[in-house]
């Protein structure tokens, strides 16, 4: 059985800080495929040509139509550079929150290693106390 530290709540409470930055990451990830995603699809829907034989007024409304869709592949464009930087921001935020826990981590298995030393000392001495009475007795 591995002894107990004080550091043992301060591990716990870094892992939940990891655990949580895990999820932001995650979540940061997904928001930027989605964008992507509807970057391509207006991308896409900008290369149609709806323009065919006919009315002036028909092309004036085709052309209008293309404007907007050029409009919104400059807001998908945007949204993808915010959640690209919202990314990089959580990515940055895990490897800090994993190195933090990482560290508690380290310093609590060097308490315990050396409460284990101590206790495997104590024993040693005790069971020389014991072999020292033992053999005085004779």
């Amino acid at each position: 059985m591995m002894p107990r530290t004080r550091l043992d709540k301060l591990v716990q409470l870094r892992e939940r800080e990891e655990d949580d930055a895990a999820v932001d990451l995650a979540r940061a990830q997904h928001t930027l495929h989605a964008a992507r995603e509807r970057l391509e699809r207006a991308v896409e829907a900008s290369r149609s040509d709806g323009r065919a034989p006919g009315r002036a007024a028909l092309w004036e409304l085709e052309e209008n139509a293309h404007r907007r869709a050029l409009q919104l592949v400059r807001v998908a464009e945007g949204e993808v550079s915010s959640a690209s930087v919202k990314r990089e921001d959580a990515s940055a935020s895990y490897r800090e929150a994993r190195q933090d826990a990482e560290t508690v981590r380290r310093v609590a298995d060097r308490k315990r290693a050396e409460i284990l030393l101590e206790l495997a000392r104590r024993e040693r001495r005790s069971l020389d106390e014991v072999a020292t009475l033992r053999f005085n007795r004779r």
